[in-house]
Formats: C-alpha cells, sequence, structure tokens
C-alpha cells in the first residue's frame, strides 16, 4: 500500500496475470480451444500499457489484442475446430481482465496526490471485504431466500442486505478516520456502487465456473480457491468507481 504506486501497479499486474491464467485453464478444462501462453502474455503486455501510458495505452493495447488475437487461431493445432469459441474467450479475458486490473491499479496512481490514491485504494478494499463480511454472516446466520440458486446456493437475498449495510457501515467509518478528500454525499455514492458492483463481480466468476464445471478457479490459495475467486469483487468494481470518479469531476 505504502509502496511508491508503481510497486503497488506492479503487484496488482501480476496477481490479475495469474487470474488470467486461471481463467484460460479453466476454459480448456471445459474444451475451448484456448491458446496456452499467448493471452497471459498479451495481457501483460495490456496491464504494461495501462501502467506506462495510461488510458491512451490501454486503447492501443485493446485495439491491437482485438486484431491480433483472432490471426494467432490461424496457427492454433486445433483449427477451425473451436476457432470461434477459442478466440472468443481469449479476446474476452484479456479484454475484460485487462481493463479491470488496469483500473484496479489506477486506483492508487491515478489520484494526483499521493496520500489520496493510497487511501482511496484502502477505502476500496476496505468496503468491499467488509461488505463480502456482512453479507456472509447475514446469510449465514438469517438467509432464507436464495438469491441465485444456480449460479451461488449460499447466496440470499438476505445477506444481500447485509452485505449493502456493513458497506455503507464500513465506507463511513473510514471517512471519519481517515477521511478521503472527497464530500459526504461522493463516499456514500461510492458504497452504493460498491454495495451493488462487488456481488455482481462474485457471482460473474460464478457463472464462468458453473459454465466450466469447477468449484474454484484453482487451487492456489488452499481453502479459498484460486485468484479469480479471490479478485472477482474487486475487478469487477474497480472501473465502475473510476467511472463514478471521473463523472462527478473528482478525478481528471
Amino acid at each position: 500500500m505504502w509502496a511508491p504506486g508503481w510497486v503497488c501497479a506492479l503487484l496488482i499486474s501480476v496477481l490479475v496475470v495469474i487470474a488470467g491464467d486461471e481463467l484460460c485453464r479453466m476454459a480448456r478444462g471445459s474444451g475451448l480451444a484456448t491458446s496456452r501462453c499467448l493471452p497471459v502474455i498479451a495481457l501483460a503486455g495490456v496491464l504494461a500499457a495501462a501502467a506506462i501510458r495510461g488510458p491512451v495505452g490501454l486503447a492501443i493495447a485493446v485495439a491491437i489484442v482485438v486484431v491480433a488475437a483472432p490471426a494467432f487461431h490461424l496457427a492454433h493445432p486445433r483449427a477451425p475446430e473451436g476457432a470461434l469459441a477459442g478466440t472468443s474467450v481469449d479476446v474476452f479475458g484479456i479484454l475484460y481482465l485487462g481493463l479491470t486490473g488496469a483500473c484496479f491499479a489506477w486506483l492508487r496512481t491515478m489520484p494526483a496526490d499521493e496520500t489520496t490514491g493510497i487511501r482511496l485504494l484502502i477505502f476500496f478494499l476496505v468496503a468491499i471485504w467488509i461488505g463480502d463480511s456482512g453479507a456472509y454472516y447475514v446469510g449465514k446466520n438469517f438467509g432464507r431466500h436464495r438469491m441465485a440458486p444456480v449460479l451461488s446456493p449460499k447466496k440470499t437475498w438476505e445477506g444481500l442486505v447485509g452485505g449493502i449495510a456493513a458497506t455503507f457501515g464500513a465506507a463511513a467509518i473510514f471517512q471519519a478516520l481517515f477521511p478521503l478528500p472527497f464530500g459526504w454525499p461522493h463516499i456514500l455514492g461510492l458504497a452504493a456502487v460498491l454495495s451493488v458492483a462487488a456481488p455482481i463481480g462474485d457471482l460473474i466468476v460464478s457463472l464462468f465456473k458453473r459454465d466450466t464445471g469447477v468449484k474454484d478457479s484453482s487451487s492456489l490459495i488452499p481453502g479459498h480457491g484460486g485468484l479469480l475467486d479471490r479478485t472477482d469483487s474487486l475487478l469487477f468494481s474497480a472501473p465502475l468507481v473510476l467511472l463514478y470518479l471521473v463523472a462527478v469531476g473528482l478525478m481528471p
């Protein structure tokens, strides 16, 4: 957190690349003709371009991926079998994780003031993690109505309400103790974005896991699954938080 911004961005990028490799392995395990190394290398390139050149670098890298990925599938050993599905998975994985991973890192590096960048990233993590914990506690003890019985049978509407309340509470306490240079309406606005985006991000990865027939994205973290499992809410939420900050004029 308190290391130079580029160190934090590098660590986030490494974690996102590992998550991308997990996504590709899930796809290959379900029989899709995805490439083994190229998507991971391309994802690393997209994240590097975003870190070095900002949004312009991200846009250029995305354009290259969209054009180059189908061309690389011409040389895939299984071509033309599964070419459309394989290319779609490769391109989606690179673009989705490249965009969300870049925005995740920008939460730390984009604010002009170093202290604001550190506090914004901690606020982001704390609000999501406490919100997730609140949803788990309320859902486990009081949950009766399943929210997504096929995708995530343990999630309940009661848990969602508990998670929303915990997210707003965490945001309010954080702002009282370690204030960001944003007014209270924007703190509550960010809490509203996170309380909705985080559970959706979790359900999206659950959707992918159910489709590919796996319980966890990998066994990298014993008892917790893979990095994709641990970062699903963070990655999906990051672009929406940045979009909010830009839309209300709090971020250049």
